[in-house]
């Protein structure tokens, strides 16, 4: 749970940047989705332009993470209602 508000505080602050001001709590099913999209592809960018980052393996890195955790059993999200 607590890296699932992590990444809806880093959310928050992308919406308001980049959905005019709309917060993830109140944007509809389709605007969320993109927006969560939308962050990952630009954390990516952010990496392609670091010197010695590799985007296409971090991106690799973080599905293989999410899959470990959620096998392990870190990430029980039986309350989904936020």
């Amino acid at each position: 749970m607590q890296r699932a508000l992590w990444a809806k505080a880093a959310l928050t602050v992308f919406t308001e940047e980049t959905y005019n001001g709309d917060h993830p709590g109140t944007m509809d099913r389709g605007d969320l989705e993109d927006a969560i999209a939308d962050l990952i592809c630009d954390l990516l960018h952010f990496a392609r332009l670091h010197p010695r980052m590799d985007a296409s393996e971090l991106h690799a890195k973080a599905l293989r993470t999410f899959e470990q955790e959620i096998a392990d059993g870190m990430c029980n999200c039986a309350d989904r209602s936020w």
